[in-house]
């Protein structure tokens, strides 16, 4: 085929997939649908002049005999939606977390082998541009070995009800209020949000996790009081290293994630608020120090309006290329069973208070190793490096 005929369910998150999806020369956008009207009427002007139908009912968009679908509706659903897409023999491109709980991943690796479909996850963080110079650094050893990683998601997210028409109001602003429900989120507990974080770093040590122990902050924000002001987890891998992941919904922080690689020859840290890498080792400077190189999320000449640092419509891209071409998924359903299921089994861990909680591998055999690098590519050239850090610095 020529083009993807592709339906987006969902319209809130998934209005950025949609705007994206309308960029591609390769895609027909055939049907979208959400059952809220301030949705539908959201992105109406958009396809004003196209044969996109704007239904209601995800059965209705299914009757439309889409390729693909993008499933983009609240996270206790996905695994639901993308299953009846997966059967109405769609390829299936999943919002996070993608499953609520392990049963449902279970479940959803059933209908993709039943049903041999296609299934990517669509975690974009693992398509921002940094990661493909840390992965690049990992592969060629100049960090030594990698024995420990840290991920921070830091996201203040105290608007957890929906009222009826489908705005979103904080619990002190809908006091009073008969109109509002929580959201899938409020009741979340915050690791079970980890894969915008874990993913990156499981992908750049090409590893999986084994095993964790977690423990929950208190419940002290009156705004979210259905779950944990945060989470810490601590996760052992398969390859012996441990990776450190701390997600906060519910602090008065401004919105970050953090990455860390630490080696016995070198190091690597990122703050995404300030859009750079800082690098240690004598394989990359002759510093003492940090060193400073210009690796954020956008690669050089792509547009960041485009969702995420540019990295939303990458992985739209990989997704109908992939789907098109016949080539295997870049995040399959074995591997989102890696980014997600820690994430609930760490959640069972901080409900025992701790206990360390074995994290199941849904690989039919063992894991042998990443599939993402096929799609994404490396650079093949360092960028540049300067100090970063005043009066710590000097030659070695």
């Amino acid at each position: 085929m020529d083009k993807l005929k592709v339906g987006v369910l969902g319209l809130r998150r998934g209005l950025a997939h949609l705007r994206n999806l309308l960029l591609l020369d390769n895609v027909e956008v055939i049907g979208v649908c959400d059952r809220l009207p301030m949705l539908r009427e959201r992105v109406a002007p958009m396809l004003a002049d196209r044969s996109t139908k704007i239904v209601t009912e995800y059965e209705e968009l299914l009757e439309l005999k889409p390729d693909a679908v993008v499933v983009s509706t609240n996270g206790k659903l996905q695994a639901k939606h993308s299953i009846q897409a997966l059967e109405a023999g769609c390829a299936v491109l999943s919002e996070v977390p993608g499953a609520y709980t392990l049963e449902e991943v279970v479940k959803l690796r059933a209908a993709v082998e039943h049903n041999r479909g296609f299934y990517m996850f669509a975690e974009n963080a693992c398509f921002w541009d940094f990661m493909r110079y840390w992965r690049k650094w990992v592969m060629e050893g100049r960090l030594g070995a990698v024995s420990l990683a840290e991920a921070e998601y830091d996201h203040y997210l105290p608007n957890t009800l929906d009222a009826i028409d489908g705005t979103r109001l904080t619990p002190s602003q809908a006091v009073g209020r008969k109109d509002v429900a929580p959201i899938w989120r409020a009741d979340q507990p915050p690791i079970q949000y980890l894969t915008h974080d874990l993913g990156p770093l499981l992908e750049m040590m090409d590893d999986r996790c084994v095993s964790v122990t977690c423990l929950s902050s208190p419940w002290w924000n009156p705004e979210t009081p259905l779950r944990s002001d945060g989470q810490v987890a601590l996760f052992e891998t398969a390859k012996g290293s441990l990776i450190r992941v701390l997600v906060t919904l519910g602090t008065a922080v401004p919105s970050d994630h953090r990455f860390r690689l630490m080696g016995t020859q070198g190091s690597l840290e990122l703050f995404l608020y300030e859009g750079f890498t800082r690098v240690h080792g004598p394989a990359f400077s002759e510093f003492s120090g940090w060193s400073k190189a210009p690796l954020g999320i956008t690669p050089p000449g792509h547009d960041p309006s485009t969702g995420h640092g540019g990295s939303d419509l990458l992985m739209i891209r990989s997704f109908v290329n992939a789907v098109l071409e016949g080539k295997p998924s870049p995040i399959d359903v074995y591997r989102i069973a890696d980014y997600t299921v820690p994430g609930i089994m760490a959640a069972e861990s901080a409900r025992l208070g701790g206990t360390p909680v074995s994290i199941p591998n849904l690989h039919r055999g063992p894991y042998e190793g990443t599939r993402f690098w096929d799609v994404v590519g490396l650079p093949e050239e360092d960028p540049s490096f300067e100090a970063w850090e005043p009066g710590k610095l000097g030659k070695q």
